[in-house]
């Protein structure tokens, strides 16, 4: 079972799927945490590119786009399937509809190029459950503040 957490920055994604994660392991089923992007050699590289602030020119969206789309292919190939494939249940912080919303939505790309490369990049995946955490715009934003922004 593949689960993943969306919402905004600063929602509670990641608190709330570490909590399930480790309710998971209390009861004695076989489960995972990851996030996005991350979870192999490759994918916690592109993150560490983009939260690079030392460019000299900025991303386009559609790098950016494309960085995601590897990060989550070698994350789905190298350790979601295979986890799947062992009947481990797979928490994910973030998935396709942050790129979605984000690249899609927030940079403007085209709705349609950014499912397409979706759907490739994570081998038509799709959450078995999906949990969107909805926090007001003013708590968000102070718990942002608290952590500090980032490209992600």
């Amino acid at each position: 079972m593949l689960i993943t957490f969306e919402g905004i920055d600063g929602c509670g994604k990641s608190t709330q799927a570490q909590l399930l994660y480790e309710r998971l392991q209390t009861q004695g089923i076989d489960s995972m945490l990851i996030r996005e992007p991350g979870g192999t050699q490759l994918s916690e590289h592109v993150r560490g590119l983009v939260l690079e602030h030392r460019f000299e020119r900025p991303l386009t969206a559609e790098a950016e786009l494309m960085l995601f789309a590897a990060a989550r292919a070698q994350l789905v190939r190298e350790v979601i399937l295979p986890a799947l494939h062992q009947n481990t249940v797979v928490i994910c912080d973030r998935f396709t509809d942050s790129t979605i919303a984000y690249q899609g939505y927030g940079r403007q790309l085209p709705l349609e190029h950014v499912e397409h490369i979706c759907k490739l990049a994570s081998a038509d995946l799709e959450p078995d459950l999906t949990f969107l955490l909805d926090v007001p715009m003013d708590v968000a934003v102070a718990r942002r503040k608290q952590k500090g922004d980032d490209r992600i």
